[in-house]
């Protein structure tokens, strides 16, 4: 069965959408820490994470004590799958 045409340019507005909040939020965060810009932090912040995670990547310390701090974890997504 076919899936209707328009679906395809509502998920392609859907990422580009996602993707331009996602550079405006990265250069608001860059202009911020260089003292251009005053926004809140947090706000931008949570716009990135909030875009990353809809894709399925979160960035998260590691539970079992390890050195290592970061960590990208996508084992529970099926980000691409169809």
């Amino acid at each position: 069965m076919e899936e209707p045409e328009d679906k395809g340019y509502a998920e392609l507005f859907g990422h580009a959408i996602r993707f331009m909040i996602l550079c405006w939020s990265l250069s608001m965060m860059t202009l911020g820490y260089m003292g251009k810009v005053r926004i809140d932090g947090a706000f931008t912040a949570g716009l990135v994470s909030g875009v990353l995670g809809s894709y399925g990547i979160s960035v998260g310390a590691k539970k079992n004590g390890n050195k290592d701090k970061v960590i990208v974890d996508k084992k529970d997504t099926q980000v691409g799958i169809k």
